[in-house]
């Protein structure tokens, strides 16, 4: 099956130009149907190669397509697509949550059951990754519903990973692991391997929070309470830790099979987070790697959480202004709850580490803030007991083995 796919992807690199050229020659020379064909059908290749940018030209030339066919049902698909494409290159996310529900609305009033519940999933997944995690869930509810109807086990297996995310932040990890076991079931029933590398890789995430309770920062930068973690644990001690560097290596060796870029640079980025909390100094040549996956193909949420980590690892190579750079840029990229709730602290962190008092409670405010409309876990300490836990020196990172099987995880080409 990996094979097939990736012969399939392989396939479509080498005709993606004569493709484009062929929606654009068909709109020019008004070939309607043909034109909102062939890009409906390539959309999923485009987005499994990052291909966001080409994928907008071609679906705005598709739609006008469709409508001068006056097609509402090529509309709503071309605006599902459109919207993935948005979403996922970043570029519009306003614009990808009016394509999302346009599509919804289009396909309900034509009784379209399976685009509906696709476009739902969609929208879900937008303002999931937006932190709009109770609206998201409502959002993934109403699509699973729909997918458990028709019955769609492959759009229901996609939602029931989506909401495993939102139980994962919601620290509910137990639950999160549920839904991830009857998701990897069902891709598995229905021998889709991108959709298991995906829930392995979403796994090792909630086993490796699971062991810090969520908290953004190794226990060597910050020794203050957080829920759910215990002050004396170490994360290499739980097994749930060593469970999550397995399933990570899985993940990203399944998903370098199926050439799925975004979801193995996911894995590299848990990967290095892990050795980040470990002390280990492969954690620096694993988010170099990541990085440059992540300006390669232009994912802007991926690059922001790289940055987080390359601050951290920058502060104790002695390069103390460089990282809060670095940690100031990454809060400045794609502003979702989650995302900033995370980096903010750990900017909070390094501010505090250069003395920078104003600048820690200002960017701690901004975290407890993000915190809490996500509804995600956070110390009940005042601000000022809070600061006193952030503004120390520097760590002194405390270096493990060299885990050596990090560096030889199979890289997409």
């Amino acid at each position: 099956m990996a094979g097939d796919v990736g012969e399939a992807v392989e396939w479509f690199e080498a005709e993606r130009v004569v493709l484009v050229a062929a929606v654009a020659h068909a709109h020019a020379r008004g070939w309607w149907e043909l034109c909102w064909e062939i890009t409906d059908a390539m959309s999923i290749a485009l987005e499994h190669q990052w291909r966001w940018d080409i994928s907008s030209q071609v679906h705005e030339l598709a739609l006008d397509a469709a409508d001068r066919l006056g097609d509402s049902g090529a509309r709503a698909a071309l605006l599902r697509n459109l919207g993935e494409a948005l979403r996922d290159g970043g570029s519009d996310v306003g614009r990808a949550a009016e394509c999302f529900s346009e599509a919804i609305a289009l396909f309900h009033s034509s009784g379209d059951a399976h685009g509906e519940s696709d476009a739902l999933g969609n929208l879900g997944i937008l303002q999931r990754q937006q932190g709009e995690l109770r609206e998201a869930a409502r959002t993934l509810t109403a699509a699973e519903s729909l997918f458990r109807a028709l019955p769609l086990e492959r759009g229901l297996a996609w939602t029931l990973r989506e909401k495993a995310v939102i139980s994962r932040h919601h620290a509910h990890y137990n639950q999160a692991l549920a839904q991830l076991d009857r998701a990897q079931a069902l891709f598995a029933a229905n021998e889709e391997p991108r959709g298991i590398g995906w829930i392995l890789r979403t796994r090792a995430d909630t086993e490796k929070e699971s062991t810090v309770g969520g908290c953004p920062l190794p226990r060597r930068w910050y020794a203050g309470p957080w829920p759910g973690c215990h002050i004396t644990s170490r994360p290499a001690q739980d097994p749930q830790w060593a469970a999550a560097r397995t399933h990570y290596e899985h993940a990203a060796q399944t998903l370098h099979a199926v050439q799925d870029h975004r979801g193995h640079t996911w894995a590299t980025l848990g990967l290095a987070d892990m050795a980040l909390y470990e002390g280990d100094h492969t954690a620096a040549e694993l988010i170099s790697r990541a990085l440059q996956e992540t300006d390669a193909c232009g994912d802007h949420r991926g690059r922001s959480r790289a940055l987080t980590v390359q601050a951290l690892l920058h502060a104790e190579a002695n390069r103390l202004g460089d990282a809060i750079t670095l940690a100031e840029q990454a809060l400045a990229g794609p502003r979702d709850h989650v995302s900033a709730a995370q980096a903010s602290f750990r900017l909070a962190r390094l501010y505090g580490a250069a003395g920078r008092h104003h600048d820690v409670l200002h960017t701690l405010q901004q975290s407890r803030t993000h915190y809490h409309a996500a509804g995600m876990p956070f110390p009940d300490l005042a601000d000022t007991e809070l600061c006193r836990t952030l503004n120390r020196p520097v760590p002194r990172a405390h270096r493990f083995r060299r885990h050596q099987r990090f560096l030889r995880l199979d890289r997409p080409h």
